[in-house]
């Protein structure tokens, strides 16, 4: 979300201003003619409040915008604070998927691996939609897809014992149950594991 094109986008769904206006508007609000990492800060706070986290646009786009409005821009302060901002942003995008680190896709899963990596799925779940953080949304439902992918590899490989495979099939399944209704996959589970299918096939296996 670092182009100033990304400003332009409205929220016809929500009702409220287009990021670019919204910039506009509180840039104006501040009463300044110049532009620097203060200012800047303060419309980014503005737009993760009206907008969400995942929709606050870099200090360089946001200088772009105020630049076409006649803001006088300070140059060095604002590339330092972009510079600042950017290295800031790739260091949290790279802690915050750091629950799925301990899951390798060398092997296969077991059950009470599955229902914690799926625990955690579902906690970055809702900590992304309160922020707003479409993007990661994205890559969280990747990132399960891809597991799924690696289960049903699993349940298809011949070099394992037909337990194991059954396993992988199974967890295959709560994956896919997730990815399409994550908020009543706990209710979902719950079930599933009493039932006397399951009880019957995997009387040996911990669940939960």
């Amino acid at each position: 979300m670092d182009s100033a094109s990304n400003a332009n986008v409205a929220s016809p769904h929500d009702g409220k201003m287009s990021k670019r206006d919204f910039i506009v508007k509180t840039w104006q609000r501040l009463g300044r003619q110049r532009a620097g990492q203060k200012e800047l800060r303060s419309i980014q706070d503005g737009l993760a409040n009206e907008y969400g986290i995942g929709a606050v646009d870099s200090p360089a786009a946001i200088a772009r915008i105020l630049a076409d409005e006649g803001a006088e821009l300070t140059h060095p302060e604002i590339i330092e604070f972009d510079a600042k901002w950017r290295e800031s942003e790739m260091q949290k995008e790279a802690t915050k998927f750091g629950p799925f680190t301990e899951f390798a896709s060398d092997s296969p899963l077991t059950f009470e691996e599955a229902r914690k990596f799926i625990d955690n799925a579902e906690i970055l779940r809702q900590q992304f939609l309160s922020d707003n953080d479409r993007a990661a949304l994205a890559q969280l439902q990747q990132i399960v897809a891809d597991n799924r992918h690696y289960a049903n590899s699993w349940a298809r490989d011949p070099g394992l014992d037909e337990a194991t495979r059954a396993e992988q099939f199974e967890i295959a399944e709560w994956l896919k149950v997730w990815i399409q209704t994550p908020k009543l996959f706990a209710d979902w589970i719950a079930l599933r594991c009493r039932s006397s299918d399951f009880r019957k096939q995997f009387s040996t296996k911990k669940s939960a």
